[in-house]
């Protein structure tokens, strides 16, 4: 049997799969191992060596201390008092609490490494608060969602280890590409809401101005959780650490903050290590059903006439960028970004190799393109949390309310494309030190 014939099998085992409601995992997995029986026995000897590359793949552990560490900060009370000094900081904005959103999102994305957990952290903080104040219901859902989408573009990033493992490129390089493009879509959907309510003062209440030295209280209890940021942010770029090693210093530093507040218990940590081990778990399964799965795509020799296809077609370089933008948007209807990452990257790396096109910068634009694909129905992870946390907003009125966001991100998409320099600055001068 060709390999064509195999891989399309395959395919369309892993489709059935996934519609069946089947874990992604399993769909995975699932096809991978169809497509080494019909390539042969010799073949299924491949599954052993596969699954021990995958699991001693040491940048895969600094996922659990991540989670670790975002679970502790959260259900320690630092992100709330984080939240609430940086709402004193920004009351006087036309508004208000809808720049604290977008502000304490990206900064809780320095932490936590998911969207999902972005979204859901502030969404329970802001949401009920803001609806019950006045603000307009639309900008409240979709400055959560969008802004919760920074979690995986602002370093730590979950997305960005399991793509920097896949390719075989520096996580830590990725997580400081990330940091420029990140603060500027920040200042994009503030500049958005900053001018719709100064166009329309309906759309948010009045103006709070806080007293000096209520600023400074709620300036003192951001700094624990400012603390962890630094700490990550210093030790990645100087190489002071690797991103595991950075991974488990913050993890301690985040237990010591907590228990030297007094706010840690058994049951925090307890709790924020069964989250830990939960999430990891669940990548690692995805990550080894797509390896086997990968290797057969890899055998049948469809990606490596891909370049040939597209030198046949006479696409330039900015042609094939469009194309995969646009695979990719619609994939995000449908899929998660780890899975997406995972079963496209073997596709796309010979066309990567072939154009040469940095791994890195790449590596940003695609964690962006995730973004868009985690606001969009019907898959739409942090657009369901928001909903989930408003019972009374329709599907229909989030997804209008994430549009203008939509197209602020495809503006980064954009500007990170024309000038590259935005994502590869940091990594650039990162690896002269």
């Amino acid at each position: 049997m060709s390999g064509e014939i195999i891989l399309l099998v395959a395919i369309v085992v892993l489709l059935v799969s996934m519609f069946m409601g089947n874990w992604v995992f399993v769909s995975l997995g699932m096809a991978g191992v169809v497509g080494l029986l019909l390539m042969g026995t010799p073949t299924l000897n491949m599954i052993g060596p596969i699954i021990w590359d995958s699991v001693t793949n040491q940048e895969l552990s600094a996922i659990p201390l991540f989670v670790f560490m975002g679970e502790i900060v959260l259900k320690g009370g630092l992100s709330t008092s984080f939240y609430e000094g940086v709402s004193r900081l920004l009351g006087w904005l036309p508004g208000g609490l809808l720049h604290t959103n977008v502000v304490a999102s990206a900064c809780f994305a320095a932490i936590s490494g998911s969207s999902v957990a972005t979204t859901a952290t502030i969404g329970t903080v802001a949401i009920k608060e803001q609806l019950d104040e006045g603000y307009n219901r639309r900008l409240v859902l979709g400055s959560i969602a969008a802004s919760g989408t920074l979690g995986i573009l602002i370093p730590p990033s979950i997305n960005m280890i399991v793509y920097g493992a896949w390719v075989e490129c520096s996580v830590g390089q990725l997580f400081m590409g990330g940091v420029i493009p990140g603060i500027i879509m920040a200042l994009l959907f503030m500049a958005y809401i900053y001018t719709r309510v100064l166009m329309n003062p309906l759309l948010a209440p009045m103006r709070v101005r806080w007293k000096p030295k209520e600023m400074v209280a709620g300036a003192w209890g951001m700094i624990p959780m400012a603390v962890i940021m630094i700490f990550i942010f210093i030790s990645v770029y100087t190489g002071f650490m690797t991103p595991t090693e950075t991974a488990a210093g913050s993890a301690f530093i985040s237990v010591l903050i907590v228990l030297f507040m007094g706010k840690l218990n058994w049951k925090v940590v307890q709790e924020s290590a069964t989250a830990a081990i939960r999430t990891s778990c669940m990548i690692l399964f995805i990550y080894l059903g797509a390896k086997i799965l990968v290797y057969v795509m890899v055998s049948s020799g469809i990606p490596s006439r891909i370049p040939q296809i597209i030198g046949d077609w006479n696409l330039s370089r900015t042609q094939v960028l469009i194309a995969i933008c646009i695979m990719f948007i619609i994939l995000g209807c449908f899929m998660d970004g780890i899975s997406m990452i995972l079963l496209t990257m073997p596709f796309l790396m010979p066309v990567l190799i072939s154009f040469q096109i940095d791994l890195v910068w790449f590596g940003i634009l695609l964690i962006i393109l995730t973004e868009i694909g985690m606001l969009t129905p019907p898959l739409g992870l942090t657009l369901y949390v928001v909903l989930g946390l408003d019972k009374t907003a329709t599907i229909a009125e989030a997804s209008l309310s994430i549009l203008p966001f939509i197209f602020l991100s495809l503006l980064v998409i954009t500007l990170v494309i024309l000038a590259p320099d935005i994502a590869l600055w940091l990594p650039r001068a990162m690896a002269l030190k």
